[in-house]
């Protein structure tokens, strides 16, 4: 087998200088045309999503690229918008994950201070959307200027023109004649305003200063709140002492009222014997004098009688006038005698 023999470099420079360019720069032009069209379809294409349909009295300030939320969750976003009749149809695509039953609602809402909206859709119900469009009935819109016009204009009708002409000259005629009353209230209220202005940082470090007594207050609501149960204790036991106070003077009263029973019931008995009583101490206080005399004579005649029968069995008595030899003894079984 004989070996394959390559083109040389310049064999291939020659064929491919032999092409056509017409040729050449056609099939560029169509490859490019492809990819581009291979990039709209991709950009267009959703995959892993489906498309709904909502019917809006307006548009609500919604718009094509803002997001639709199913609970709280971006779940989608909304692709187009374009009138239908009377009604704004708003196009959306969701997750396939999601299911619109036939009572799904859709409501425009506020999404950030800065004007986005979103369109938040509540999966309702069961079977499905009649052509994957949720109806008007089920749809709401956070404002609508033609429903405050409308109910503006009717209470605007009932309104009585002549009796609100009256009532307005009233009010021109009172200020015109109030008017050197008003302007210095005016006046008072603009100092008051710029009073308030130039204090703006105290008036703020007084509120500062309120909110931290108010939340001291609350993070010591246990212990005022114990503090006032045992309140509730010392007031309990004062009322009971009360209680027993008051029992202790009704039993004084009832003491006091039996007393007085008493002392009536015996005074004939009484006061003859507190007489005769202070007679009888009228007497000792006269005889006190005897009274001491014989009391200390009683106790020198005791002393005495006790020397003499402090020896013995016997008393010791010296008679004058007595012979020397009479004497007693007590000796002996048989007791002595006398001689």
């Amino acid at each position: 087998m004989s070996p394959v023999k390559l083109p040389s470099g310049l064999a291939l420079r020659r064929a491919f200088t032999d092409r056509d360019p017409f040729r050449i720069g056609l099939v560029a032009i169509l490859v490019t045309g492809l990819l581009g069209l291979l990039v709209v379809v991709i950009s267009t294409v959703s995959f892993g999503t489906k498309g709904y349909h909502a019917r809006l009295e307006h548009t609500g300030g919604i718009r094509v690229g803002e997001s639709v939320q199913v609970a709280g969750v971006d779940s989608g976003k909304v692709t187009g918008l374009e009138i239908n009749g009377s009604s704004v149809l708003v196009s959306f695509r969701l997750d396939r994950g999601v299911e619109l039953g036939q009572d799904s609602t859709a409501e425009v809402k506020v999404a950030t201070l800065l004007g986005t909206h979103m369109l938040a859709v509540d999966p309702r119900g069961g079977g499905e959307l009649e052509d994957g469009t949720i109806p008007l009935a089920q749809t709401s819109v956070p404002y609508n200027l033609q429903d405050v016009i409308d109910k503006g204009t009717g209470a605007l009708n009932d309104l009585d023109s002549d009796l609100l002409g009256q009532a307005l000259s009233t009010v021109a005629d009172t200020l015109q004649a109030s008017g050197p009353e008003v302007l210095p209230a005016l006046q008072g209220v603009d100092r008051v305003s710029r009073v308030v202005s130039r204090r703006s940082d105290q008036i703020e470090q007084l509120l500062t200063s309120s909110r931290e007594v108010a939340d001291q207050l609350a993070d010591s609501s246990g212990e005022l709140i114990g503090l006032m149960r045992q309140t509730n204790l010392v007031v309990s036991e004062l009322l009971r002492r009360r209680e027993s106070i008051h029992q202790l003077l009704v039993d004084v009263a009832d003491l006091s009222q039996a007393l007085t029973g008493i002392v009536r019931d015996t005074k004939a008995d009484v006061g003859p014997t507190l007489d005769k009583l202070d007679q009888v101490l009228s007497v000792l206080n006269s005889r006190d004098k005897d009274i001491r005399t014989a009391l200390r004579n009683l106790a020198v005649g005791a002393r005495y009688l006790a020397n003499a029968a402090g020896n013995g069995p016997w008393v010791e008595l010296l008679v004058a006038g007595l012979p020397d030899d009479i004497w007693c003894t007590t000796e002996g079984a048989g007791g002595g005698g006398c001689r």
